[in-house]
């Protein structure tokens, strides 16, 4: 099934002066032109790899360039010029993207960057949007994440409690300060790698920068030194204790407890000796 706005592997059909004509599926026959062709297509090539879209006259295009950003996706794009239609976006082809007055925000001007998502209009045309709040979801469908899987998140917005983000494309996601302190300041569309942290019970999505055994560790951290000062500063815990008392201890694995003590001990909150661990003298 070939998709508009988006790459696609297309069957030749048939090669002519005009260029090759692909077999889009339900939209025919889709043009590579000549002039995108650099070097001959080979006599026993059969497929080929192509993004597809349509054209001012609503003519389906293919490309052998791929552009920065496609349908679906959330992209930070520059302005190349504006005129009565709306702005022109710099995205990879030379076909530039249309940002629409109406799906503008604020005053932009040639040269400025703008966060934008692509989709398709009412006549199939590829285009883009300012008006995030339209596309992305505030809510989880049931099922879509778990907790500590991976996602690619784009910071759009920093307000009180943290950073907005668009979360793989489709949904909004916040992160906390918390998670901000140990990091440089987050840019607006910059991309990262990221973590669910926790999905709601009202469907919204918490989003954390440190992988879930880190995490985990972070907040054992606070546990242990706890523990320490309850008990005069030292706890007879190590490499050689057996897992199950430490899960009895802080109900966690072993792992996570080993890495919640290497991040005390970088942070030269405690001392490690062949007895045991201990505060140190500062945090005594």
């Amino acid at each position: 099934m070939a998709n508009l706005g988006r790459r696609n592997h297309l069957n030749i059909v048939r090669q002519t002066p005009a260029g090759i004509y692909l077999d889009a599926g339900a939209f025919g026959e889709a043009l590579l032109p000549s002039s995108q062709i650099s070097s001959p297509i080979e006599d026993d090539q059969d497929s080929l790899d192509v993004f597809l879209y349509k054209d001012s006259d609503d003519s389906i295009i293919a490309s052998l360039r791929f552009p920065d950003a496609q349908e679906g996706d959330v992209a930070l794009l520059q302005v190349s010029a504006i005129n009565n239609t709306g702005a022109f976006l710099r995205w990879g082809l030379n076909k530039e993207l249309l940002l629409p007055h109406g799906e503008q925000v604020g005053t932009i001007q040639p040269g400025s960057k703008v966060l934008v998502k692509l989709y398709l209009d009412q006549r199939g045309r590829l285009v883009s949007s300012m008006k995030l709040d339209r596309h992305l979801e505030e809510k989880l469908p049931r099922k879509q994440f778990k907790p500590g899987e991976q996602l690619s998140v784009i910071a759009v917005q920093h307000t009180d409690l943290g950073v907005k983000c668009a979360v793989a494309n489709r949904f909004w996601g916040l992160i906390y300060k918390d998670e901000l302190k140990s990091i440089p300041a987050l840019e607006r569309g910059q991309q990262i790698d990221a973590y669910v942290r926790r999905i709601r019970p009202d469907g919204r999505l918490d989003i954390s920068l440190k992988p879930p055994a880190a995490e985990q560790a972070s907040a054992l951290t606070d546990q242990i030194i706890a523990q320490l000062q309850a008990n005069d500063g030292f706890l007879a815990l190590g490499d050689k204790t057996k897992p199950e008392v430490i899960f009895r201890l802080f109900k966690v694995s072993k792992k996570v407890f080993k890495s919640a003590l290497s991040q005390l001990y970088r942070e030269r909150r405690i001392v490690i000796t062949d007895k045991g661990i201990q505060l140190s003298e500062k945090h005594s």
